[in-house]
C-alpha cells in the first residue's frame, strides 16, 4: 500500500524563494483566516495518530470537540462517540479487516458476474469454491 509519509518530496526545477512562499503564506492566512487553524488541526490529528497515541486522542477531541468551525467540532464528536474502535486502531495497528473486505468484493464480483440472476445458492457455490481453489493453490505453493 502507497503512504505518502515514504514519498520522495517533489523538489521544484527552481529553488522556491523563501519570501515568495512567506507572502503566499501571509495571503492565504489573511484572505481565509481558518488557514492557519485547519494546519494546526491537521498537525495535532497526525500527532496522535502516527505515534499510536491514546491520551493524545483523548486531548484532540478535548481540544476540538466544542471548536468554533462546526466541522471540525463535529469531527471530534464522532471521534468522540466511535472511541472505543478509535482506541482500538491506535492500540492495535496490525490487525486488519482485508480478509473480510476481500471476500466481500469477491461476493460482488460473482453477483455482477451472474447479471442479477444469481440466487444464494450459486453464489455460496461459488464462493467456497473460490476459497477452495485458493486453499489448493497454497498447499502445492507450499509443498
Amino acid at each position: 500500500m502507497l503512504n505518502w509519509r515514504d514519498c520522495k518530496p517533489i523538489v521544484p526545477k527552481q529553488p522556491i524563494d523563501a519570501d515568495i512562499e512567506a507572502s503566499v503564506e501571509r495571503f492565504i492566512s489573511v484572505m481565509h483566516p481558518v488557514y492557519k487553524h485547519l494546519i494546526q488541526f491537521g498537525i495535532d490529528y497526525h500527532n496522535f495518530m502516527d505515534s499510536n497515541d491514546v491520551a493524545g486522542l483523548h486531548e484532540f477531541i478535548a481540544k476540538y470537540k466544542n471548536d468554533s468551525y462546526r466541522k471540525l467540532a463535529k469531527f471530534a464528536n464522532g471521534l468522540q462517540m466511535d472511541i472505543e474502535a478509535v482506541t482500538n486502531t491506535l492500540l492495535y495497528p496490525d490487525i486488519s479487516n482485508g480478509v473480510v473486505e476481500g471476500t466481500n468484493n469477491a461476493i460482488k464480483c460473482d453477483k455482477r458476474l451472474c447479471g442479477g440472476r444469481a440466487k444464494i445458492d450459486l453464489l455460496t457455490a461459488r464462493t467456497v469454491l473460490r476459497q477452495l481453489s485458493k486453499s489448493s493453490r497454497a498447499s502445492t505453493d507450499t509443498a
